[in-house]
């Protein structure tokens, strides 16, 4: 008897024709095109307990998920189909299907094969902050700047190398400029570092195993033995390293099975490759394909402006989403004055669907491309009183470099303040180390004073080094300045020429002579999500501008008491849940009854690194199409006329996926005050003017310039309206396609 024992009849008698073919399909490539909402968990749970159901070995059954939620969830129900638990130790060997992840499954083959392949089996594995602190060690022992190379910079540049399984010298051969051959110099003592202290990081893990396999042919051929059927879960979203490793081991018994869907692949950034998914046929030429297409989330509505939007890519495989579900209301489409409007409109609207309509407050989510755009949303929700929760991330006050900007404000304020100066007093790095900030914490106490006091005589205290000393001073001249400079608001005129707010002057000086912004600029790991460090400290400079406007008379400490009030969340510890805020790279994956995407306007949604570029704008229509097919009955869409970033009020610019969006699926609201309606019989949209005559604009063969790839000559233009396409071959870059609204392309001659 099997380890599982299940009637296979159970497993298909709720089934579509769809869902069963793909359940039953048993020996070769099998590729299941799962739209959103289509129920894939439900179909890998029951292909895993088919297969068992049919006889074949369990243990031979390898079903590899993106994250250990998933997996867990996956094993949770196959277990749920059997009479015995499925059960999982951790390791390679075990009697049942093996239900993991991509990395998960790589630390078990490196543990259990480590002795083989030269890797000590009890190798350490080092998270993000060891990864970060062994880069440091690296640059200091090849003394480089950790300024000109910070950290996460070139970790995130080793990290893309290995997963394109690069190793410290195939990186050095293919180094083309000075920063390539500096990292490659940083990688090689880095991986020094790892092997000396018997560590792998999480890349390593993927590299490793891929070599090993081949290195090692034996090791290879006992693992695709071991390994005779395999499930990979969202396939649209594996990197080179994922895709090598996956085909190797199914390269003898070719049952593979690959479950996503092109549409939602919103993960370039960190190496994920949409051709892994579109090419399977190619890679495969006698692959069966299954297209789960019928959606069990989303009003017909909803479904139909996803699918209306999402039409618009090329690099897709054909589906028709559809479901049997009601037609349901129509999508809200808010054009608001400005984001403080933007945000009252969705609290407003998220509160009348609780008191009217019985919705609760966690049956309700608000979606954002950058997440700077969470903190005039998280003031609207807490004035009334609308408990929320931050989903993947933390509150905006208690970001990171929110509060390391709101530390160096309350040492201006009070420099007895000790917590928030040893916060900061090395921050960003000003050779006041660890060593030097214990001996003028023990100075401080010997003296019976303060640790400000203690800087302040800092060439009295023994043992510290006269750079150490250098340094301190004048980190102790530069606070000294802001605070003269916060004390000296009675004769704002004169000091801020009366443009600017007294807080918004001081965090902007704050922000840039310390070095913040600097640092940040150089350092923005999350520009890619939208969780930019940069971006919400210039959310926090237009906080402070808000106070100066509302608080003529207020002083810094009156700007830090009113922050203080606003960290406290204990209110959202309410019955009934909170909303959940999170970006939309943090929604893939989950649903709810009530959507709200806000910010749909051009350098938000899409993001401002998509100009320009096809690849990069459909890849942020995915995220909008993921972003709208999490939603089930509500869906409520915003943008604004005018939105304010550090400070400075600006006119944005429609995003053109709302010009692709169906107006008959949607109710649009103008709080703007513009006639929108005769715009849209002139142009036959109905937000905004389109561009006119762009392809009219362009000929084939035209001479052209464009600011960043210089001189080509147009290949072909295809008209498409608002998206007018060109190919240009340049003389140096070679072809590129290009939106022609954005490319900024002038005629030559």
């Amino acid at each position: 008897m099997h380890a599982l024992s299940i009637q296979s009849e159970k497993l298909l008698e709720d089934l579509t024709d769809a869902q069963r073919e793909a359940v039953q399909h048993v020996d070769g490539p099998l590729l299941i095109i799962a739209g959103a909402g289509s129920g894939k968990t439900r179909v890998l749970t029951r292909r895993v307990a088919h297969l068992v159901s049919m006889g074949i070995v369990p243990s031979s059954v390898l079903a590899i998920t993106f994250t250990n939620k998933a997996a867990g969830e996956m094993k949770e129900r196959v277990s749920a189909l059997s009479p015995r638990p499925l059960r999982d130790f951790g390791k390679l060997d075990q009697p049942w299907p093996l239900i993991c992840t991509f990395h998960s499954l790589c630390l078990r083959i490196l543990r259990y094969y480590g002795p083989q392949i030269g890797l000590p089996a009890n190798f350490t594995i080092y998270d993000s902050p060891d990864q970060t602190r062994a880069i440091k060690e690296a640059l200091k022992t090849l003394d480089i700047s950790s300024t000109n190379f910070s950290p996460a910079t070139v970790h995130g540049t080793i990290s893309s190398a290995k997963n394109q399984l690069q190793t410290p010298e195939a990186f050095a051969q293919s180094a083309t400029d000075f920063y390539q051959r500096q990292v490659a110099r940083i990688y090689t003592k880095y991986q020094q570092i790892l092997s000396q202290n018997n560590a792998l990081d999480f890349d390593d893990l993927l590299m490793r195993t891929t070599h090993a396999m081949r290195d090692h042919p034996d090791l290879l051929r006992e693992l695709q033995d071991r390994f005779q059927y395999i499930l990979i879960d969202e396939y649209q979203d594996t990197n080179h390293a994922q895709y090598v490793l996956a085909h190797a081991l199914a390269l003898k018994h070719r049952n593979i099975c690959v479950v996503g869907d092109p549409d939602q692949s919103i993960y370039a950034w960190r190496g994920a490759d949409i051709q892994n998914i579109l090419d399977f046929e190619h890679d495969y030429p006698d692959a069966k394909v299954v297209r789960l297409e019928q959606n069990y989330r989303s009003t017909k509505r909803i479904l139909h402006i996803a699918s209306t939007l999402i039409a618009k890519n090329i690099q897709r495989k054909d589906k028709t989403l559809w479901t049997e579900n009601d037609e349901g209301e129509k999508a809200k489409l808010f054009l608001c004055q400005d984001e403080y409007d933007e945000a009252n409109v969705v609290v407003e609207q998220l509160k009348q669907l609780q008191a009217q309509q019985h919705y609760k407050w966690d049956q309700m989510a608000i979606f954002y491309r950058i997440n700077a755009l969470s903190r005039v949303m998280e003031d609207a929700l807490r004035k009334a009183n609308v408990p929320y929760r931050i989903a993947r991330g933390v509150e905006f006050y208690n970001r990171k470099e929110i509060k390391d900007v709101l530390a160096y404000l309350r040492v201006v304020a009070n420099p007895a303040d000790e917590i928030s100066l040893t916060r900061i007093i090395n921050v960003p790095t000003r050779g006041i180390g660890d060593s030097t900030v214990k001996l003028l914490q023990t100075y401080a106490v010997a003296s019976g004073t303060t640790l400000w006091g203690a800087l302040e005589k800092a060439s009295s205290v023994a043992g510290i080094t006269t750079r150490a000393i250098n340094s301190i001073q004048k980190f102790v001249e530069q606070m000294n300045k802001w605070r003269k400079l916060a004390g000296g608001y009675a004769v704002s005129n004169d000091i801020f020429g009366g443009q600017k707010g007294r807080v918004q002057t001081i965090m902007e000086e704050v922000v840039s002579g310390s070095g913040l912004e600097a640092a940040l600029r150089k350092d923005d790991k999350g520009l890619e999500t939208g969780d930019s460090p940069l971006a919400n400290v210039n959310q926090l400079i237009t906080s402070a501008q808000e106070f100066d406007a509302d608080n003529p008379d207020g002083s810094l400490d009156d700007y830090l008491s009113a922050i203080s009030l606003v960290s406290d969340v204990d209110h959202l510890k309410g019955n009934g849940g909170a909303v959940t805020l999170m970006t939309l790279h943090a929604a893939k994956g989950l649903e709810f009854p009530v959507v709200a995407m806000i910010g749909l306007e051009e350098g938000c949604l899409p993001h401002a690194r998509a100009r320009g570029n096809l690849n990069e704008l459909e890849e942020e229509r995915r995220l909008c199409f993921v972003g709208i097919t999490r939603a089930e009955e509500r869906l409520i869409i915003t943008k604004a006329n005018y939105r304010t970033m550090r400070g400075l009020r600006e006119r944005t610019v429609t995003s053109p996926f709302l010009n692709e969006m169906p107006p008959e699926a949607m109710e649009i609201i103008d709080r703007t005050g513009a006639d929108y309606a005769e715009a849209a019989s002139q142009s036959q949209q109905y937000l905004g003017d389109e561009p006119k005559g762009l392809a009219a604009q362009f000929r084939k063969g035209q001479l052209v310039r464009h600011p960043q790839f210089g001189i080509g000559r147009i290949v072909d233009v295809t008209d498409m309206g608002q998206h007018t396409r060109a190919n240009v071959d340049f003389n140096q870059a070679g072809r590129k396609t290009l939106i022609l609204q954005y490319a900024r392309l002038e005629p030559v001659g």
